[in-house]
């Protein structure tokens, strides 16, 4: 079946004129503000904040801890091996980087087999009891030879670098074996 076709109704122009003057424009919504911000996410920039803060002056602090060692590997470095007072250069050099870290009264009157020890805490094992055999021998009238200074700066340039923090409880118990 079909649908007849009605006939559609003429409008009168000014009827037409007259529904188009009711027309309003179309009226779009406020843009959505970025502000204010849901409370987590200040509460997660503000911890975000806080932990990079907190990391910075930890990487500072670990900077200025480790700045002597540094600075002492480039002393090292810039001595001559082949100099009769590299030996002595080395010891003063170590002695100097450990007084920047521990206090001055339990540190300074380390000397000898007590010193030498002590340099050992900062060594792997396979390294130890060979600093000082070393150091000694630079007050021998025959000294060290090139290869045992060059064993010397191995050694040194290995306790400078190791990371592990300066005790100071390795010296209180080296002072009270010597007192006892």
């Amino acid at each position: 079946m079909t649908t007849p076709n009605l006939p559609t109704q003429a409008m009168p122009i000014d009827a037409t004129a007259s529904a188009l003057a009711q027309l309003h424009d179309i009226v779009l919504p406020e843009p959505i503000s970025a502000m204010p911000i849901a409370p987590g996410y200040w509460i997660i920039a503000a911890v975000l904040i806080i932990l990079a803060i907190w990391l910075g002056k930890r990487l500072y602090k670990q900077h200025q801890y480790h700045a002597p060692r540094k600075i002492a590997l480039t002393l090292l470095k810039s001595y001559d091996i082949k100099n009769d007072n590299f030996a002595a250069q080395v010891n003063s050099l170590l002695k100097r980087t450990a007084l920047t870290y521990l206090p001055r009264e339990h540190l300074a009157k380390l000397n000898g087999q007590a010193w030498f020890d002590w340099l050992d805490t900062r060594l792997t094992p396979g390294q130890q009891h060979k600093i000082g055999h070393l150091l000694i021998k630079r007050h021998q009238a025959s000294g060290l030879d090139q290869a045992e200074k060059s064993q010397l700066q191995y050694l040194a340039k290995a306790w400078l670098s190791s990371k592990c923090a300066f005790s100071d409880a390795t010296l209180t118990s080296n002072n009270t074996h010597q007192e006892a």
